[in-house]
């Protein structure tokens, strides 16, 4: 086939796919086998299938980028030949189509009609493109005059399915319906030049799409991030198909922070119903030890089970005995301050009488509170502390063994995307999660104090994303009771 001006025109045409196909991310190239059918006023407008006397083969190639879990984008390039006679060799069509075409796959392996990772996907394609065509009238005899030789835009819609082999290699079939914007390109035109009444041909195709880029696994876990939804999960930690922790349990505990991880608890206790928890490894087997009486010592070491509440107890959670009662002493100061025992707020610690017989929290460390508050980051709409957030929350843990006289309000807020009763619940169970984290640190229970407040109390806008991101945080308050 000898090419005019057209093939320059078209040339270009492909050049400029290239270049937009080099700006983005290639995941996908493919390469395909295919045979094209006509279908138009020369046989009634009539689809066939298994017309092979005029099925004629033809090379296509393709290059394919993740856009999102719905859509990936596809510059494809084919040579299509298409040939159909009437039953009584009156008339007929040769034609040859070079079109370069950008499509959007709509794929249905996309988490909510079929799985991500399932071995079958099928999928949606529509495009358009720019297609040169070089068309004659044809008989099983001879070629007559020329149709048409020109480039033209052209639409195109179609199906298909991918037989997934491995994350780098698929085998894809499809049938796509083409529709060149050239009025008559058969020779038989239809009347007022009405496009949506020109001859179409359809494409089927078969081949292999190859990952010439391997997908990008930031934490490790198996899982793509163009399909994690959890990246940054901690390295050996076992993972679903879209990357996030296991939850035996369905508690948003993750099993393995979740101490209790079968039986549904909450993050202020570890993943447990409720008290002091134990775990044990043992063919995923896990137990919680309850505190039944409320003192303070678990069921599993209280020799006294049954203690009346708010009595004292000793390390085996029995009663105290009490001591010989003491002689008073009004004016007594356990820690020298001049602050008598009886009005000092901190007995045992040194601290002037403008603050209650406490040490003052300095400027200096206030600032390192809130600093350290600011580098507290959660897995995205989770209440899983990521493992950057362990040296701040440490740093907080050293502040509070520095003033153990003093207790803690913790507040968690959200910005403002989602209702109302799913960022309060979600900022509670973050703030439980700190304070649990704290707890295992060696804080005790009764120095913490942990309330969500959703995103009802900002500091920035909610209409930006540097904003959105101030809002969505933990603060830490030191407060005397």
């Amino acid at each position: 086939m000898v090419l005019n001006k057209s093939k320059k025109l078209f040339c270009i045409f492909i050049f400029i796919f290239i270049i937009v196909a080099s700006k983005g991310q290639t995941n996908y190239v493919g390469f395909y086998g295919t045979v094209n059918d006509y279908t138009g006023a020369l046989n009634g407008n009539k689809f066939s299938i298994g017309r092979f006397k005029y099925y004629k083969p033809g090379p296509s190639v393709s290059f394919e980028q993740y856009l999102s879990p719905f859509f990936n984008v596809i510059e494809n390039f084919s040579y299509d030949w298409v040939q159909y006679e009437t039953p009584t060799k009156g008339a007929g069509v040769d034609a040859q189509f070079l079109s370069g075409d950008l499509i959007f796959k709509y794929k249905l392996n996309n988490d909510y009609v079929f799985r991500s990772d399932a071995a079958i996907a099928p999928f949606i394609e529509f495009g358009a493109g720019g297609t040169y065509i070089k068309s004659r009238k044809y008989t099983f005899d001879h070629f007559r005059s020329g149709i048409t030789d020109e480039t033209k835009l052209n639409a195109l819609a179609g199906v298909g399915l991918t037989f997934r082999i491995n994350e780098s290699v698929g085998f894809e079939v499809a049938s796509k319906v083409y529709m060149p914007m050239r009025n008559g390109w058969d020779g038989a035109p239809q009347p007022n030049n009405d496009i949506w009444s020109n001859a179409i041909y359809t494409q089927e195709s078969a081949g292999f799409i190859v990952a010439i880029r391997k997908s990008v696994d930031s934490d490790h876990d198996g899982v793509p991030d163009s399909r994690d939804q959890c990246p940054g999960t901690p390295g050996g930690v076992k993972v679903d198909s879209h990357g996030c922790p296991l939850d035996y349990d369905h508690d948003g505990i993750p099993d393995y922070m979740d101490k209790c991880p079968t039986v549904p608890g909450l993050a202020m206790y570890m993943g447990c119903p409720t008290g002091t928890n134990s775990y044990t490894d043992n063919n995923y087997h896990s137990t919680y030890d309850p505190d039944s009486d409320g003192d303070g010592v678990p069921d599993s070491r209280d020799k006294c089970a049954n203690t009346p509440i708010n009595t004292p107890v000793d390390v085996n959670g029995c009663p105290i005995v009490n001591q010989p009662q003491q002689q008073d002493n009004s004016n007594a100061d356990t820690d020298g301050d001049g602050v008598p025992d009886r009005i000092d707020k901190c007995p045992n610690t040194p601290g002037p009488a403008s603050n209650q017989g406490c040490p003052v929290v300095t400027a200096e460390v206030r600032r390192r509170l809130n600093f350290a508050t600011r580098g507290i980051y959660f897995e995205t709409s989770k209440a899983i502390i990521k493992q950057q957030s362990y040296p701040m929350l440490d740093e907080i843990v050293d502040i509070l063994n520095q003033y153990p006289d003093y207790s803690i309000r913790l507040s968690g807020h959200t910005d403002n995307v989602g209702n109302d009763a799913y960022n309060l619940q979600l900022s509670q169970n973050r703030v439980d999660a700190v304070k649990a984290y704290l707890e295992d640190k060696g804080i005790p229970d009764g120095r913490l104090q942990a309330t969500g407040y959703g995103k009802s109390r900002p500091i920035a806008t909610n209409n930006t994303v540097m904003g959105r991101a101030l809002n969505r945080r933990v603060e830490i308050e030191l407060y005397l009771k």
